[in-house]
């Protein structure tokens, strides 16, 4: 019955990764390149078949901050193909899941307000974990995997739950509750290093941390609108239905 609605979503998705691409290639390859040449002089091993997109930027990855080494065998494709099927990968599934999102909260996605979503989905998904946790480059010390993942995970899930009640509820306690919610894992503290000694040096690791945010609200941008104008166009008498 939402057969419509599906592919709707997951072709606004496909088309927010190809968009994506360009975008890392333009301001986050350059600096991981870079950063690759300290972990080099230091033996580390990224190779430069890595996805530039596996562990350094989300939402190329729904757990953004986990090292190429640590992500398992790498991608046959070269970092380009592989940077490109990761993004339209990570780019249908965050469509579905604002997708579903709409559908379980009974609200409509448009391209009047399909940006309103992008946004929302920035904030849930990249900038409020990287309050606590910033992307990070190759060579950059790192907590335990297992540990950064659940860490973001609740983020993210706090995060929307957050969101729901400021935004969608009239209630004082609701929109207070909804800031508690937001806060807290920050206050809780995300997982750190042990050592935190690194050859990137600081201003490339925060150049890198901005321009993966940056990246990120673009990518978004282009998914929350593509969403409403192909729902809009194409699913909507679906879900009149």
């Amino acid at each position: 019955m939402l057969v419509k609605y599906l592919l709707a979503t997951i072709i606004a998705g496909l088309f927010a990764g190809i968009i994506l691409t360009p975008a890392m290639y333009v301001k986050n390859v350059p600096l991981i390149l870079h950063a690759e040449e300290y972990e080099s002089a230091g033996g580390g091993g990224h190779s430069h078949d890595t996805p530039a997109s596996a562990s350094e930027s989300a939402p190329a990855a729904v757990t953004p901050h986990e090292h190429a080494e640590e992500a398992g065998p790498e991608l046959p494709f070269g970092r380009l193909g592989n940077t490109l099927l990761i993004n339209l990968v990570a780019g249908a599934g965050f469509a579905l899941i604002t997708g579903a999102a709409a559908l379980f909260l009974g609200r409509r996605i448009t391209l009047q307000n399909g940006i309103y979503w992008g946004l929302a989905g920035f904030f849930i998904f990249n900038f409020a974990p990287a309050f606590s946790l910033a992307p990070e480059l190759p060579a950059m010390p790192a907590a335990d995997l297992a540990m950064r993942q659940t860490w973001w995970l609740i983020t993210v899930i706090l995060t929307a739950g957050g969101v729901y009640l400021i935004v969608l509820r009239e209630q004082i306690w609701a929109k207070l509750l909804g800031v508690i919610l937001i806060v807290a894992p920050h206050i809780y503290g995300a997982p750190e290093a042990e050592d935190l000694t690194s050859a990137v040096p600081p201003t490339l690791a925060s150049e890198f941390a901005v321009s993966a945010l940056a990246t990120n609200l673009f990518f978004w941008v282009v998914l929350g609108t593509a969403l409403g104008w192909a729902i809009q166009n194409y699913a909507s008498s679906e879900l009149e239905q």
